[in-house]
């Protein structure tokens, strides 16, 4: 699956389409290339209405760019002033994907022409760009976070994680039609595994008598799913997956003729491998079936995550299991989980009433 954008004329635009291509061949998720053609689009409409070329924009016009994204879309538009009471338009962590859209795209085209500036984040990304490099940045190991040094820089406000209780997760199986949207919900929760990447189990990634579950990172899938990153992992699974699995495997699969764990069985080609599409329509029948509306995949996932962390498991590990390529990415995460652990210490210590006020 590729992805383009298009001008007023419905031709491609070539410096985006360069680009895409580029992060195609380099094997980034069909979701980030989709995602980055969505910002870029946004970008160069507002090149256009700006009267601007690609090449020649300085960090003080990408600043009114940020600004113009701010703005109601309809507010979008030459000549229009936006009082700055109005609230953003868009969630800081947009702004942060639009903004990692635009450096990969300067940095990629600084490398093919010298004459396009680097504006984002230096081309080589390593040490960042513009006129000021703090005292012994030299020394730092790994890479040097360049948004940390550019004029525009963007924090993400973190949100709580939400979660499933026990007896919501007894509800949204008991909310299920079929063994197979039981056994999806189960492995989801009980694995932390992603959508993407339980779509894309074969059965001989399965393993009853280990007691585990291959996510393996295949290059394409029929389905379109994929494992992020295309990293391999092994992740622990009890009886409660596999008396699951077996469930479907008797009930319902029968003798459909497929790899794929995950098959339609009611519509579309039967023993077709089941899409993100269809998971997501269960997902919003059961947050109405169910009664919780908060529920998605994405929430089995921190589930099963804030569980293991409750129960003592080393962040390390838990890193390991969810496939998060930095321990930090798992610490940013859940970071909210430690002082209600911590409180919870310090009640057992009894160094702290255990009531609120």
């Amino acid at each position: 699956m590729s992805y383009t954008v298009v001008d007023g004329s419905g031709l491609p635009v070539w410096p985006v389409d360069d680009y895409l291509c580029h992060l195609s061949a380099k094997r980034r998720s069909p979701n980030t290339v989709r995602g980055y053609a969505h910002d870029l689009a946004d970008y160069f409409c507002w090149l256009e209405q700006s009267d601007r070329e690609f090449a020649r924009v300085t960090l003080e016009q990408l600043g009114e760019f940020f600004e113009w994204l701010r703005r109601p879309r309809r507010a979008r538009q030459r000549d229009v002033f936006v009082l700055p009471s109005v609230e953003s338009a868009l969630e800081t962590s947009t702004l942060v994907r639009k903004r990692a859209a635009l450096a990969g795209f300067y940095r990629f085209h600084a490398r093919r022409d010298p004459r396009i500036p680097a504006l984002l984040g230096d081309p080589v990304g390593i040490r960042p760009t513009g006129g000021y490099v703090p005292m012994l940045v030299h020394t730092r190991r790994g890479r040097v976070d360049a948004q940390a040094y550019s004029p525009i820089t963007l924090r993400p406000t973190r949100k709580r994680v939400m979660t499933l209780a026990v007896d919501e997760v007894v509800r949204l199986k008991a909310s299920c039609r079929s063994a197979r949207d039981r056994f999806l919900i189960v492995l989801l929760v009980e694995s932390g595994l992603r959508v993407g990447e339980a779509l894309g189990l074969r059965h001989r990634d399965l393993r009853p008598r280990a007691g585990e579950v291959l996510v393996v990172g295949r290059e394409s899938n029929v389905n379109g799913a994929r494992v992020k990153g295309l990293k391999d992992r092994t992740v622990p699974i009890g009886t409660a997956v596999l008396d699951a699995y077996g469930d479907y495997m008797e009930s319902e699969y029968g003798l459909i003729d497929s790899d794929y764990v995950f098959v339609n069985l009611f519509r579309g080609v039967i023993g077709a491998p089941m899409t993100a599409e269809s998971v997501k329509d269960l997902a919003a029948r059961l947050r109405r079936d169910a009664g919780i509306g908060h529920f998605s995949p994405h929430v089995a996932r921190h589930t099963y995550a804030t569980r293991l962390l409750r129960a003592g498991v080393p962040i390390e590990v838990v890193a390991e299991l969810l496939g998060h390529a930095h321990v930090q990415t798992t610490k940013d995460t859940y970071s909210h989980l430690e002082v209600e652990d911590h409180r919870r210490v310090l009640i057992a210590a009894g160094v702290l009433d255990g009531a609120v006020a």
